[in-house]
């Protein structure tokens, strides 16, 4: 046997192993549903060996766009590996998401397991007799460390379902769906059983918006037809969709609130009855407007840490800011400029963002990089102090996003503004490698004329106290001036009005009767005086406190000394505090009276044109837009 046929034999061979076409053989899973009701999925994984003794298996322990390790192998209860024909092999359990199978002398080998999926976010599996929302990270086991092999899942539909519907590629095979690469397939969900299905078309692409938990109250064409006008305008804002595939929006009516992006879907919670009103349904578009805008900033336009993924452990970015808190500012500008609110209600919008920064001491405390680069540890975990050591990247973001805006129209006397910014990015790292946060900022100043280092520094960089006097002076706005108290002299002249009074500085709750105190704001008498997180307050002065507690200060101006009596942990405490003057800031932005014919065309410039001199509507009439949150 000559050495030649030797080597094409062991080529052929090594051809075979890795699969067709020179690419490593593939996965294959079924998906059953015999125990819906109780909220299971049985996953029967046919995986290659690639020639492998000991072959190793593991699942993902977090989901791209949620920063948070979620332990997914945690709902696993049974698991057992076979030869494809049913003989048993040996598996060991190596690590909290690793497997080891005896898989000597098979080209592949069947592990079959049980999972439970009763978590009703966006993140993770739901299953119920009705229907299965089923999250690729938290549901499939693979091949350790190969990756770049195709992936096949077969559904076998329940009695009543009636179909799946996936971003996955449809295969020759009834529901049955191909993906190219585990990545592709991790970033694809899928929904199992009969929901309400619109759909519309943007530049040739179909869209579907399914929807489980209508319950004959939700008005499903109604939110379709909302939808694709919102899309159009994002589409026009982008200058072109980056999808040659159907995009589907996976809308889960079961109360909660909250989205998560994939790169030709989004999965999103909302309640069933914001159909039903314009201000409903405005609620419901604003968290489809940020979802959509991922599509773009997020997914395509990514920073280069997210990507390829490590699903194993965390992978660190300081530009969340970029990804979460720039999308959080266009989903609401996007749709002003759609004509789905009013600049009033719009500007009250960005009034409501402001004033949850400003009343956040953690402002001073986490700068935008690096709340983003301690998502893991902070971001997904707050507890009673997070307000005064952290900064959220989605509303702090969506803040530096509005001044930064701000700073680009100033520096290039208007001739640009964060919309090239975000073109030019797109345009330029939307490839396969994305961008570091200092080449954002390269490309920042680039657009804008002008070198922003300086301020990036200041304002994304590090902690500091945001200066808002460049938004006011550009546009031609103001905040409001707090309202002078009611009270005025008696026309008698013997009373003089109340004073104000004084002020604990707590946030409360009222549980049963009974003030609970939620959280204690760094600089404010309670903070001072040692009152804690859930410290039931009792009495003041030796007399017992009501439900109201704004109530039972007013007696006490500002710099009187009480006594608080409070009950932590079944004792009662006695804390001296010298009570203080609350904030009056209402950081509610308004258009001044006689803006300058610089600031009106500033103004129209980021907002479109006044309403007051033309009216722009949605398909359903424009309803105020509602902050959201994901």
């Amino acid at each position: 046997m000559s050495l030649r046929f030797l080597l094409l034999a062991s080529l052929f061979l090594a051809t075979l192993s890795l699969g067709w076409a020179g690419t490593l053989a593939p996965v294959h899973y079924t998906l059953r549903f015999p125990e819906a009701v109780q909220h299971y999925v049985e996953v029967e994984a046919d995986l290659p060996t690639d020639d492998t003794d000991h072959l190793e298996i593991f699942m993902p322990v977090w989901t791209p766009g949620s920063y948070l390790v979620r332990e997914y192998s945690g709902n696993i209860d049974r698991i057992s590996a076979a030869t494809v024909d049913g003989r048993p092999l040996a598996m060991e359990k190596t690590t909290k998401n690793r497997w080891q199978i005896e898989s000597a002398g098979q080209n592949r080998v069947r592990v079959t397991y049980r999972l439970y999926g009763w978590d009703l976010n966006v993140r993770s599996n739901i299953i119920e007799g009705d229907f299965a929302m089923i999250n690729a990270a938290s549901t499939y086991l693979t091949v350790a460390n190969h990756f770049q092999r195709p992936y096949t899942v077969r559904v076998e539909l329940r009695d009543g379902w009636q179909g799946v519907y996936t971003p996955l590629a449809p295969t020759d095979h009834p529901h049955t769906f191909s993906a190219p690469d585990f990545d592709t397939l991790i970033d694809s969900p899928l929904l199992a059983g009969s929901p309400q299905v619109d759909s519309f078309a943007i530049n040739g692409v179909p869209h579907f918006l399914v929807t489980i938990g209508g319950a004959g109250i939700w008005n499903n064409a109604r939110a379709a037809r909302n939808f694709a006008q919102i899309a159009q305008t994002q589409v026009d804002f982008w200058t072109e969709l980056p999808l040659d595939q159907p995009y589907y929006v996976f809308n889960l009516l079961m109360g909660q609130r909250g989205g998560l992006e994939h790169k030709q879907s989004f999965v999103m919670m909302a309640s069933r009855e914001l159909s039903l009103t314009r201000s409903g349904l405005s609620s419901w578009l604003s968290l489809v407007s940020h979802e959509y805008f991922h599509t773009w900033n997020g997914k395509r336009l990514r920073p280069v840490e997210l990507g390829p993924f490590p699903y194993e452990h965390e992978t660190y970015t300081k530009s969340l800011w970029v990804v979460e808190g720039i999308t959080s500012y266009y989903q609401h500008l996007l749709l002003r400029r759609g004509g789905f609110s009013t600049r009033e209600s719009y500007l009250g919008s960005v009034s409501g963002s402001i004033a949850a920064v400003e009343k956040t001491p953690g402002r001073l405390v986490q700068s935008m990089s690096d709340s983003s680069f301690d998502a893991w540890i902070k971001a997904y975990r707050p507890d009673e102090n997070s307000v005064n050591t952290r900064l959220s990247y989605y509303g702090g973001g969506a803040v530096v996003a509005l001044l930064l805006d701000v700073e680009i129209r100033r520096q290039s006397a208007d001739a640009k503004s964060l919309d090239d910014v975000m073109r030019a990015a797109y345009t330029r790292f939307s490839g396969d490698r994305g961008y570091t946060e200092q080449e954002f900022i390269t490309l920042t100043s680039e657009v804008a004329g002008v070198d922003l280092a300086p301020w990036f520094q200041r304002v994304v960089q590090n902690p500091s106290q945001l200066d808002y006097q460049p938004l006011l002076d550009w546009y031609g706005l103001s905040f409001e001036e707090p309202k002078e108290p009611e009270d005025k002299l008696l026309p008698n002249g013997l009373e003089p009005p109340d004073p104000v009074g004084g002020w604990l500085g707590a946030d409360v709750k009222t549980i049963n009767g009974r003030v609970i105190v939620s959280a204690v704001r760094t600089g404010t008498p309670a903070y001072a005086a040692g009152v804690y997180v859930d410290d039931e307050l009792l009495a003041l002065n030796g007399f017992r406190l009501g439900n109201d507690l704004d109530r039972d200060l007013r007696p006490y101006p500002p710099g009187t000394k009480v006594d608080l009596l409070v009950a932590r942990r079944e004792q009662l405490i006695t804390l001296p505090i010298v009570l203080g003057t609350a904030p009056t800031d209402t950081w509610k932005l308004k258009i001044v009276a006689k803006p300058t014919p610089a600031q009106v065309a500033h103004l129209d410039s980021w907002l479109g044109p006044d309403e007051s001199a033309q009216t722009k509507g949605p398909a359903e009439s424009a309803p105020p837009v509602a902050p959201a949150d994901t």
